[in-house]
């Protein structure tokens, strides 16, 4: 092994030649604005030549699923990396001309070492098997779900395909453990969204704070503006948010809302706040470049999720724009980002426990900055593309011989 800076990761040929890197293909469903940015930084790395291979590109209305709207990013997703798609369907048939199609770019590259983002479709799952050479994984799983006999069965033998586990999360790693994964085989690579970019928005449109807490209908300094932002879907609850904003107004206290996104509850939550008394302002659809109005000026991030809110991004960002965040103890992010009464509150219990997470926050209202701060400095130490960059390094080191 050689050093290059920081880390010391490049593989000497048998020779007493220069170093040389590893040869490092990441196998991924299809561009994420959140893992783009990632892979422009590992391209730029003297450790790893990396490919990245996606089975398929989305259009406008497949990006759009669930948000009741088409739509493109407005960040780019493929600038500033080798990349190449192989065109495949979801499910068996798509397994099945994966593993011939990946076949070829394998064979090309001859890569040491493989990067699967998931098993949330067999066509993952067949480029996994397809590697001739060592398997990394990195899935969103936690062990916060319950789960059946049968399934249970499942991932035990799922997971005898990956020699190295990338774990998001002190959950996932978890998860891992439950299957039986030896601890020396999972590294951490951490959940994160782009940091730098999201506190540069923060920064710029600081100004616009009170602009935007008129529209939410908070016209005095003890009004507390509380935000969902992300699918207006079932499973994300936003309907208890606004449930439990009714019962406090009625209470008599200061709530406000703000909600950011759409999707095919937009209508009902609209209907049901005006319903309740709620002052709310739905910001509609907001892409990457104008996630700023969904946070600045805010009090408090609100996520109340079912289990198939296996992460949620959207606290990362929440907390880079300095605000605490509330969510529900089947949000997989709880463990890691919510430290209780610190950086924000993680409620059990259904509407009755939001509705209480909720009433501390308006009591502890002159706290919620500092609380937001130490939540931006959570995120900022310990969620970043650096740490997944360190982690997925000592993975590879691990795993190529």
């Amino acid at each position: 092994m050689v050093s290059h800076g920081s880390t010391f990761l490049a593989v000497e040929s048998e020779s007493a030649g220069p170093a040389v890197p590893y040869r490092f293909v990441v196998v991924a469903t299809h561009p994420i604005q959140y893992f783009a940015p990632w892979f422009r930084q590992l391209a730029t790395l003297a450790e790893i030549d990396l490919t990245v291979v996606y089975l398929r590109q989305l259009d406008a209305d497949a990006q759009g699923a669930g948000f009741g709207q088409a739509f493109k990013w407005d960040v780019p997703l493929l600038a500033g990396y080798v990349h190449q798609t192989i065109n495949v369907a979801p499910g068996v048939l798509g397994a099945i001309r994966t593993y011939q199609g990946i076949k070829e770019i394998f064979q090309l590259i001859s890569p040491q070492a493989v990067l699967v983002m998931g098993w949330n479709e067999p066509a993952l799952i067949a480029a996994a098997a397809r590697s001739s050479g060592p398997v990394l994984v990195r899935g969103d799983s936690n062990a916060l779900k319950p789960r059946s006999w049968m399934v249970r069965q499942y991932h035990l033998m799922l997971m005898k395909l990956y020699r190295a586990y990338l774990a998001v999360g002190r959950s996932n790693s978890e998860f891992y453990v439950a299957n039986k994964v030896d601890t020396g085989k999972i590294f951490d690579v951490c959940h994160f969204v782009e940091n730098d970019r999201m506190l540069a928005m923060a920064v710029a449109h600081e100004s616009e704070a009170s602009e935007l807490r008129l529209l939410d209908h908070a016209q005095r300094e003890t009004d507390v503006v509380f935000v969902f932002c992300g699918k207006h879907v079932p499973f994300k609850r936003p309907d208890w948010l606004v449930e439990a904003a009714g019962r406090l107004i009625a209470e008599g206290l200061p709530v406000r809302l703000r909600i950011a996104g759409s999707g095919e509850m937009t209508a009902l939550l609209k209907a049901r706040c005006e319903a309740l008394g709620v002052p709310a302002h739905f910001t509609g659809f907001l892409n990457q470049t104008e996630m700023w109005r969904a946070y600045v000026g805010a009090d408090v991030f609100v996520l109340p999720s079912t289990h198939r809110e296996t992460w949620g991004l959207v606290v990362n960002e929440a907390m880079l724009f300095g605000l605490p965040a509330i969510v529900r103890d089947e949000v997989g992010c709880g463990p890691d980002l919510v430290v209780e009464g610190e950086t924000g509150w993680i409620f059990t219990g259904g509407l009755d426990g939001l509705v209480g997470s909720m009433r501390d926050a308006v009591a502890q209202r002159m706290r919620l900055r500092p609380m937001g701060e130490a939540a931006r400095q959570r995120v900022r130490e310990n969620y970043s593309m650096e740490v997944a960059t360190r982690g997925l390094l000592q993975a590879i080191k691990a795993v190529v011989k």
